[in-house]
């Protein structure tokens, strides 16, 4: 296979990797979203805690109910999390499998165009080979013939 088909391969995978450079990156936003809106309820739930102890009974048994649900919200985020980072590292994992393709295509390019150049070096290295035993032909044919 020539040079420039690899090289048109090339262009191929780099676009596959290219998109699943794309996923990774939307995935990591998925997960910092995530985690950011955890943090927020983390902090909501925070500034309930630290809030004083309310004066009637009513009061007291909506801050507790607030407080339970922040809680479940909070673990429900927990879960959403670990979803988003399991999700990251498979689109992770998937890009540097593209990526490796892609680097072991360029190695093999460049391997490639290495052997070529040696071939087309030993090529030249013949072809002048040839003309230098010609001109030293034809320079004895021509000292024999005066």
């Amino acid at each position: 296979m020539s040079v420039k088909r690899f090289q048109r391969l090339l262009k191929v995978r780099e676009m596959i990797e290219n998109q699943a450079a794309v996923a990774l990156a939307a995935r990591l936003e998925d997960q910092r979203r995530a985690e950011l809106q955890r943090g927020q309820l983390n902090e909501l739930l925070a500034s309930y805690l630290n809030t004083g102890v309310p004066e009637n009974v009513l009061a007291m048994k909506q801050f507790a109910e607030m407080r339970g649900q922040l809680r479940a919200a909070i673990e429900q985020q927990e879960v959403r999390v670990a979803a988003a980072q399991a999700r990251a590292e498979q689109a992770r994992g998937q890009w540097m499998e593209k990526h490796r393709d892609s680097l072991s295509l360029e190695k093999l390019i460049e391997r490639r165009r290495q052997v070529e150049q040696v071939t087309e070096n030993r090529r030249l290295q013949a072809e002048q080979d040839a003309w230098a035993t010609r001109r030293a032909f034809e320079r004895v044919h021509s000292a024999d013939s005066d």
